[in-house]
């Protein structure tokens, strides 16, 4: 039996797509030909196939000009002036370098190394996945206008909802549009694993990390963007409390951009720690509620 579907649902979903990554782009650095199909001038490609959970690599237009044979320094002997000169491709290369080791580093989980907000499932979205993709949208297109003098200050987002609604999803694509984008060095972390235990673990004599509390504290207020996964979690404890809202203070105080995900609303905060914690966080970040049909679910799914 012949297929009789339609394409065009198929081509609504891929011109959205394409109109979603030029809104992404327009603010990106470029290391590739402007005109170039396959980058949009951006000269660098992510492959979802390649390793376990993909990697990136330079466009054709990049692969077509090289001529340093892809060996640093990214120079080549040009005759004409009988010295070594950069190769056509240099920039895209250390912007490749750079992007790879920021993502090696970004903490992302390597089930979310692979998703971009164009690769959402999307394809029967709840208002509220919507309104949190707009404005992880707008937090990628403001980033690149952040160092104008005009530009408006750049808010973060507290996403807060049941298990399974898309909340890491939406945070872990924001931390890999802009190491992709930006090359910004950009962080995940878990409140308890990545947080709380490793500071606590520095109170201990006997630990490795004895000691360098400070350090970690003063590490995670310095990136330039940051995702704490399940925030409030714990905060149990008047120390619990004050961590937290140290951290968020400085970097509200940096203007750092601070992505948060929560089971809880923002209110839950309004009685503990005198309000301090929950005035920071309204002055950070946009509160956003998702809820519906669990998110893996839905997007196991599509995948079978």
């Amino acid at each position: 039996m012949s297929d009789m579907t339609s394409p065009e649902p198929k081509k609504k979903q891929e011109n959205g797509a394409a109109s979603l990554r030029s809104r992404l782009q327009a603010n990106a650095p470029r290391f590739g030909v402007e005109s170039c199909p396959h980058c949009q001038g951006l000269g660098l490609l992510f492959d979802p196939q390649a390793g376990k959970t993909g990697a990136y690599e330079l466009c054709h237009c990049n692969r077509d000009r090289c001529r340093c044979g892809g060996e640093p320094p990214y120079m080549y002997f040009e005759e004409s002036q009988n010295a070594m000169v950069p190769c056509p491709a240099r920039e895209a290369y250390i912007a490749l370098e750079r992007i790879v080791r920021l993502n090696r580093k970004s903490g992302v989980p390597a089930r979310f190394q692979n998703r971009f907000l164009d690769t959402l499932d999307t394809k029967d979205p709840g208002i509220s996945l919507l309104i949190a993709m707009d404005h992880a949208v707008e937090i990628i297109y403001q980033y690149g206008k952040r160092k104008d003098p005009d530009a408006p200050d750049i808010q973060g987002l507290y996403l807060y909802g049941s298990t399974g609604t898309g909340k890491t999803h939406i945070a872990c694509t924001i931390v890999n549009e802009l190491i992709r984008l930006y090359q910004v060095e950009a962080h995940y972390a878990k409140i308890s694993r990545d947080i709380l235990n490793k500071i606590r673990e520095s109170f201990n004599t006997s630990s490795d990390s004895y000691g360098m509390g400070g350090r970690i504290e003063k590490e995670l207020a310095s990136y330039e963007a940051l995702v704490i996964d399940d925030f409030g979690v714990h905060r149990e404890s008047p120390w619990v409390n004050s961590t937290l809202y140290d951290l968020i203070d400085s970097r509200y105080e940096k203007n750092l951009l601070t992505i948060l995900t929560s089971n809880e609303p923002m209110d839950s905060w309004k009685e503990l720690f005198g309000g301090r914690v929950y005035s920071r966080l309204k002055q950070v970040c946009i509160e956003i509620h998702l809820d519906g049909e669990d998110y893996r679910l839905r997007e196991s799914r599509s995948i079978s």
